[in-house]
């Protein structure tokens, strides 16, 4: 009876020891808002929305800045901040708080109103509004204003929305979609809001990126049931519209999971593309792969793990939230954030999944269950 026992006991320890050594460091928050959903971040400014306040956050403490009360939408667009409420559309400029109210072009519904933002030279709105019958799809329509207004429509699978990519030249036009079998479709603008181009991809489009004049696409993402990876490419285009090149990572890796693009970063003339396990592919000007970086949290784990989430920082760096697929197994079942220099990475465990993250300087910024959660990512692990 003895020997029974102290055998399940060094089998509990083993098995103690085994859960200790593939999982990262747990870290507390340094500031957390509960039952908040995360907007933004520009110049050290946070941007929440808690019930339907707006709240524009100091990064450093969590402290409000300003907030806006009785908000039904919004949405951030580099330093500029679209407010939209039951009768007004607000533009505010993040850097100064200087507010625009903003009118709404003829024809638009403003229950149908995605966002709307003043950008100077014009004015970018964004509607949305479904389309039934044999098969349910909605209608993604944009219009850039002067003194009269463009429309741009893109026709997309249900619960996609609006997604706007700046670049030194101008602005691409595009949606988010959780069904990455879709195609991907773009339009370029330049900063006046004429229209330069436009992009039709085989995949959804995951990530864009600009370096050297040259615009990259990426497309990557899962089935709506969230288990099957589709994507891989990468498009390199001149500011004219050809096609510099176009490679997909299937060619170079041909594992479970790792090919799928989750995000991208240009560094010192390469690209840094990250895979849907943490993995980083080093391409570069040319579109010829230098280098393939491990993943962290493959090598932790033994398995594939989903990453959830990519954002990329300005000040050169990229930090992901990661998910492990297989969660049947306790051992497994593991989430956190890591986050990547080009030179080391960075990770901790998070005690819920986070489903979006954002980064500025030294802080990473994440949307989980319980709320938002603030981490400071100098601080060793």
């Amino acid at each position: 009876m003895k020997t029974s026992r102290m055998l399940l006991a060094l089998l509990f320890l083993l098995l103690l020891t085994l859960a200790i050594s593939i999982s990262h460091e747990y870290r507390s928050c340094e500031w957390k808002y509960k039952d908040a959903s995360l907007v933004g971040v520009w110049s050290g400014k946070v941007t929440i929305l808690k019930d339907d306040t707006l709240l524009v956050l100091n990064i450093k403490n969590g402290k409000v800045l300003k907030e806006f009360p009785s908000t039904k939408r919004v949405f951030l667009l580099e330093n500029t901040l679209s407010i939209i409420n039951a009768s007004e559309v607000l533009s505010i400029n993040l850097d100064d708080f200087t507010i625009t109210k903003l009118g709404i072009p003829e024809g638009v519904d403003l229950t149908e109103l995605a966002f709307a933002v003043n950008l100077g030279n014009i004015s970018l709105y964004s509607t949305l509004h479904s389309v039934g019958g044999k098969y349910n799809f909605e209608i993604i329509e944009y219009y850039v204003c002067t003194e009269n207004c463009l429309v741009y429509p893109f026709k997309v699978p249900p619960n996609s929305y609006p997604l706007i990519y700046t670049f030194p030249g101008g602005y691409v036009l595009t949606f988010k979609t959780n069904d990455a079998f879709t195609n991907g479709s773009a339009v370029v603008l330049n900063k006046n809001g004429g229209f330069m181009w436009n992009v039709t991809t085989r995949y959804a489009i995951s990530d864009f990126e600009y370096s050297n004049n040259t615009l990259f696409f990426s497309t990557g993402g899962t089935e709506p049931g969230g288990t099957l990876i589709t994507g891989g490419d990468i498009y390199a285009f001149s500011l004219n519209g050809s096609l510099k090149w176009h490679i997909n990572l299937r060619n170079y890796e041909g594992k479970f999971y790792d090919w799928g693009i989750a995000g991208m970063k240009a560094h010192n003339g390469d690209l840094y593309v990250v895979g849907y396990t943490g993995r980083i592919y080093i391409i570069d000007s040319k579109g010829k792969l230098k280098k393939i970086v491990a993943s962290p949290v493959y090598k932790r784990l033994k398995t594939p793990s989903l990453i959830k989430g990519v954002k990329v920082a300005k000040d050169d760096l990229i930090a992901f939230a990661y998910l492990d697929i297989k969660t049947s197994s306790l051992f497994r079942k593991a989430k956190g954030i890591c986050v990547y220099d080009f030179g080391n990475f960075k990770c901790w465990r998070t005690k819920e999944p986070v489903s979006k993250i954002l980064v500025w300087d030294k802080w990473v910024i994440g949307e989980g269950i319980d709320g938002v959660c603030a981490w400071r990512r100098g601080v060793n692990q």
